[in-house]
């Protein structure tokens, strides 16, 4: 009726307007990611910034050139001496989605950091078995079609959990696509390929197109990059406990 609210309900009315500020329903119903940092994701294409380590050698720069092919509309940048701080605030002020740092070891790529922005989560990976697109051999030019998603058994919680980080880093694909990006995991250990396929007839080619490199979680923190110890641990991979030999952390089986 536009009148006042008696005095003695405003306080618990404003209470109640805060609550109701979270209380709406997303785009795709319930979501299942803890604490719904990716509610949102999908209503626009995400906005991926690559960059690396400092003083990258020429291979982790050629790594990096190769993962913006691989992530369609990602766009590369030069480190320098910038502070993680920095970096993550430049990536915010520009409406970054996601920060992925690669980072190497006597100039073999082997780990990758992915910080999802503006307030987490963070994904550590351990990297090995890159090889460059250059190294497939027989390849035309690189495909820039967003491509179809396989995630292959990646169903346990926190297998679904890697998985949405890794999913959302794609925008939405066309129908008519001809290009593939697999996630597969095996051992817990995530196979990442990339392929185009033509149809011959009845029948259906494949080709690879790189880059092909491995991936195997082992952090995941709630909070952004520059957080660092201070944002609270979601998961850690502990390998020297006595049965971790056989647990199965990514899939159910």
């Amino acid at each position: 009726e536009n009148q006042l609210l008696p005095t003695e309900l405003r306080r618990e009315a404003l209470a109640l307007q805060k609550e109701l500020e979270f209380d709406f329903d997303t785009p795709g119903g319930a979501t299942t990611s803890q604490d719904d940092e990716y509610r949102w994701a999908g209503v626009e294409p995400p906005k991926v910034m690559v960059t690396t380590s400092r003083d990258p050698s020429a291979r982790l720069r050629l790594f990096a050139k190769e993962l913006c092919l691989l992530l369609p509309g990602a766009r590369r940048m030069n480190r320098g001496r910038a502070e993680l701080g920095a970096l993550v605030g430049a990536c915010r002020a520009a409406g970054v989605t996601d920060l992925l740092v690669l980072h190497e070891t006597r100039g073999r790529p082997d780990g990758l950091t992915i910080s999802h922005l503006p307030h987490g989560p963070t994904a550590h990976f351990t990297l090995s078995g890159a090889v460059l697109r250059q190294e497939v051999g027989g390849l035309g030019g690189a495909p820039l079609a967003a491509p179809h998603l396989l995630l292959l058994r990646l169903d346990s919680t926190l297998g679904k959990r890697v998985g949405t980080i890794l999913k959302h880093l794609f925008p939405v694909p066309r129908p008519d696509s001809r290009r593939v990006v697999t996630f597969a995991n095996e051992d817990d250990v995530i196979l990442v390929r990339n392929h185009v396929y033509r149809r011959r007839g009845r029948t259906v080619e494949l080709e690879e197109v790189g880059p092909r490199f491995q991936l195997r979680p082992y952090l995941i923190r709630l909070g952004t990059l520059e957080q660092g110890d201070a944002a609270d641990v979601e998961w850690r991979w502990h390998p020297y406990t006595a049965t971790a030999p056989k647990r199965r952390l990514l899939s159910v089986t």
